[in-house]
């Protein structure tokens, strides 16, 4: 498997803050603290709440690294406590009540018109064709979607933030490519697919 920069700099980074070093939290903030917000206002238009939600992260895991083994893999555990986090604190808040995470829960992605490589006047019209479809996707895929090609996570990866198995991770992605194929003609799928695939190697 091919190791990153980002991902052996978040080990080392992780290394050095579990020995007391708080450069090498802002560090890690600096590196992932983006991404997690990008992450967190698919989940919630709150923005108060989202960056609540990461500074949390980061206050306890420095607080509490003298009781945390160092993760496999950095950004996957923290994208996982960041996402049970924003779940427990939308919960309370809307609820007022314990938190219990289940499969129904908002997630929303969009597309970007500048990355549709169209001319003009038509990539407004393009958008408004693959827009309806992704829509169409359960919260679920739309997740799974956004953490393979916009996070470029694995499926391994991907199942460890969203707490499901591996194989049903495969199932989502099938399920979700299958619906938008069926749904959008073969040069829509075609552009949605290569607009997927820039993300992913952006």
């Amino acid at each position: 498997m091919v190791i990153s920069k980002d991902s052996a700099s978040a080990k080392q980074y992780w290394l050095l803050l579990k020995n007391g070093n708080a450069a090498a939290l802002e560090s890690l903030f600096k590196l992932y603290s983006n991404s997690l917000y990008n992450y967190g206002s698919k989940f919630s238009v709150d923005k108060d709440l989202i960056k609540e939600c990461i500074q949390e992260l980061f206050v306890n895991i420095w607080t509490r690294r003298d009781f945390i083994s160092t993760p496999a893999d950095v950004k996957n555990y923290l994208f996982k406590a960041f996402r049970l986090s924003v779940f427990k604190k939308i919960t309370q808040l809307q609820k007022h009540q314990e938190f219990e995470e289940t499969a129904d829960y908002p997630f929303s992605i969009t597309l970007s018109i500048e990355d549709i490589m169209v001319e003009g006047e038509q990539k407004e019209e393009v958008k408004k064709r693959l827009e309806p479809a992704l829509q169409k996707l359960t919260d679920r895929q739309k997740e799974a979607i956004f953490l393979k090609f916009y996070e470029n996570l694995s499926y391994d990866e991907i199942a460890g933030v969203m707490g499901i198995s591996v194989k049903a991770t495969y199932k989502i992605m099938a399920r979700s490519l299958g619906f938008l194929r069926e749904n959008l003609s073969k040069d829509e799928f075609l552009i949605l697919l290569s607009l997927f695939y820039m993300k992913l190697f952006n």
